[in-house]
């Protein structure tokens, strides 16, 4: 019992030491040919004692393969933390090394308060600190796409989108999903809707991009809506004001897709996810009735919901 506990106090080490890795971009590096010890050292000018313990970790733990003249070569994990892989999670991997680490650390504060540790330390709440950061905001955008990408590759196949005209992603960061159902209803409308800074400079293809705030104004262009994984980041309060907002833009019968992990519709505990959002954004991770009772004090009609994933629910409502 003491040796699991032990290992467990350390568990991070690991996490940390790979997510050192990205930063140094050493993945790449290796890919692009500063394969050995000496010439990542000459190339970058690190300390090559220090380096050497961090690619021997990176060896022993599967991330590398290493020749019998120490010339390193990626696996296909370490192939997938490259920045330069499009298909990849490098940023996924940084994601949670720098903000989210230090609002854990100070998770004691939420559990005394049920206020976010992140607000407390930042004096801010994180998407206005992400806001006043391009570089932050950038990259979590980035991070995030690169888990939607996973998360709704079977969102096309899940719901029959054709019955509508046109669908707006609400708060859809870099597009993953409308930019999923576009690819197979190429005859509907698709609209993206976020952040000024969210959606300027970003390339969608046949997807129209919409500039605003989800909690002042939704244009009315769109007889379906999506909001994946929008309202478990926002406390009851402004959540209300996200799907009222939602609501004032959709049609008559018009439909809502919302898409979030509710906590009694899947096997696996959310537990950890909840403290994350607490300590993130002072909300958390919750069930179905939870989320049908907010929806209807927008005004909305709660239809049906069907499994997206082993993690994911599609809850559907009509106006």
């Amino acid at each position: 019992m003491k040796s699991e506990l032990k290992s467990m106090f350390t568990e991070h080490w690991k996490y940390l030491a790979v997510s050192t890795a990205c930063k140094l971009n050493l993945f790449d590096k290796i890919h692009e040919g500063q394969n050995t010890l000496n010439k990542l050292v000459e190339c970058n000018l690190w300390n090559g004692n220090t380096l050497s313990h961090l690619l021997n970790f990176l060896f022993i733990t599967g991330f590398l393969e290493v020749d019998d003249d120490r010339t390193y070569h990626l696996n296909e994990s370490a192939n997938l933390l490259r920045q330069n892989n499009i298909d990849g999670l490098y940023y996924a991997c940084l994601n949670w090394s720098a903000e989210h680490l230090t609002a854990w650390q100070h998770l004691d504060h939420s559990i005394k308060t049920g206020e976010s540790s992140f607000k407390y330390l930042y004096k801010n709440n994180f998407f206005n600190y992400l806001s006043k950061h391009p570089e932050k905001l950038i990259n979590y955008h980035k991070a995030m796409y690169q888990y939607a990408l996973d998360d709704y590759k079977e969102l096309p196949d899940a719901v029959d989108f054709s019955v509508h005209q046109s669908i707006m992603d609400v708060g859809g960061g870099y597009g993953a999903a409308i930019s999923l159902i576009k690819e197979r209803y190429v005859n509907a409308n698709c609209y993206l809707f976020d952040m000024e800074a969210v959606v300027h400079g970003i390339f969608l293809n046949q997807i129209h991009k919409v500039a605003g705030d989800f909690f002042n104004y939704i244009p009315p262009i769109a007889d379906a809506i999506i909001l994946a994984r929008v309202i478990h980041d926002w406390n009851d309060m402004e959540a209300q004001k996200i799907l009222c907002n939602c609501y004032n833009a959709l049609p008559d019968r018009g439909i809502l897709y919302l898409i979030e992990n509710c906590s009694d519709k899947t096997c696996l505990d959310l537990s950890l996810l909840s403290l994350n959002m607490i300590a993130m954004c002072q909300s958390y991770e919750r069930s179905s009735i939870e989320y049908i009772r907010l929806c209807h004090k927008a005004g909305f009609t709660y239809l049906y919901s069907k499994p997206l994933n082993q993690l994911q629910t599609i809850l559907i409502f009509q106006k």
